[in-house]
């Protein structure tokens, strides 16, 4: 059987080609294991609190009380813990995922949401020109108001924007997105 770094290679440099080799192979399933989890519909990322977006809608909270930058900036933003607290401390109860939001704010801390949705960088989307456009935001989110858990309803790719813009004739230019 050959060796895989050949008959000749001292033992420092086919130390060096194996640590190679393994970080390399590393990374591949790293990039791999990432992109899987950001482009598959229906993935639940664990959260630190559990949240229901049901919940808010029905009692009527409007998606941009809690993401109050959608309507002005590029993201949408996600609520402060303060925010959380203000509405949740009128609420009555022993909640132990409630009781997460307060402990978050006594300890000075933002809640560390993970995201559900990720963009590559070589792309620019802008929330703002979308809820200008009246778009929905379960044009894009699904039906996540029907959520009891931040689940991920919507896998984006070049097509699937293309051929919304398209439907609403919007511009297809590429700089619109591509910086």
């Amino acid at each position: 059987m050959r060796s895989f770094f050949g008959p000749g290679t001292d033992t420092l440099v086919r130390k060096i080609r194996f640590v190679r080799l393994m970080v390399l192979t590393s990374l591949t399933l790293l990039a791999a294991g990432v992109i899987a989890a950001c482009t598959t519909a229906d993935a639940s990322p664990d959260q630190p609190i559990a949240f229901s977006h049901r919940a808010h809608t029905e009692n009527e909270v409007e998606c941009s009380f809690c993401h109050a930058y959608v309507e002005r900036y590029d993201a949408a933003g996600i609520p402060r813990v303060d925010l959380c607290a203000s509405c949740h401390s009128a609420m009555e109860g022993e909640d132990p995922e409630m009781q997460k939001i307060f402990e978050y704010e006594d300890a000075g801390n933002e809640i560390p949401w993970v995201r559900l949705y990720e963009i590559p960088q070589f792309t620019h989307f802008s929330h703002k020109w979308h809820i200008r456009a009246d778009v929905g935001c379960q044009e894009c989110h699904g039906d996540i108001g029907q959520s009891d858990r931040a689940v991920r309803h919507m896998v984006y790719d070049m097509d699937w924007c293309v051929t919304c813009h398209e439907a609403r004739e919007a511009s297809v230019d590429c700089v619109l997105c591509h910086k």
